[in-house]
């Protein structure tokens, strides 16, 4: 592993910030109904610029079961990275390209398209992509989460 890899929490800054949570207003505690219309979207500093987060259930800075939803815009490079948690990943709409391995090789991408399930093991290195189109898709996994680029000047946030 590279010694600047750099690991961060995808929305330990965006939680502590106050990141809506997107829930139905009339629910118990114990039922959890989210629909559209109840999904907010937040910028994810953590991923190619104009990414936005949707966290749709529990909060992805504890332990514990949490789904959300990413958009990634059209023509988007994710550098080598690698999360912390298992989670089965949903292509929502749009074509997502993704490789396992700790060099970007495009030769490897594999297209994802709408429907896609994937399931993306625990600090597995990875890279991915967008093309001409935006991508959304959704993650359920157990916290707490987080993403740690393989090399420290590829994270976003280096930038801001």
């Amino acid at each position: 592993m590279h010694s600047t890899k750099l690991m961060v929490g995808l929305s330990i800054a965006a939680i502590s910030l106050g990141l809506p949570l997107a829930r139905a207003q009339d629910q118990s505690p114990a039922y959890v109904r989210v629909t559209q219309a109840d999904v907010k979207w937040s910028p994810l500093a953590s991923m190619p610029k104009g990414s936005q987060i949707a966290v749709l259930y529990g909060n992805l800075a504890k332990p514990g079961l949490f789904t959300m939803q990413v958009r990634v815009p059209a023509h988007s490079k994710i550098p080598v990275h690698f999360n912390p948690d298992e989670r089965i990943r949903t292509i929502i709409s749009g074509t997502y390209y993704s490789a396992i391995g700790d060099k970007i090789d495009n030769s490897k991408l594999v297209a994802f398209p709408p429907g896609t399930i994937s399931n993306v093991p625990p600090k597995v290195w990875q890279f991915a992509e967008t093309r001409d189109e935006e991508v959304v898709f959704q993650i359920t996994g157990v916290g707490p989460t987080g993403i740690t680029y393989l090399n420290a000047e590829d994270d976003p946030r280096k930038a801001q």
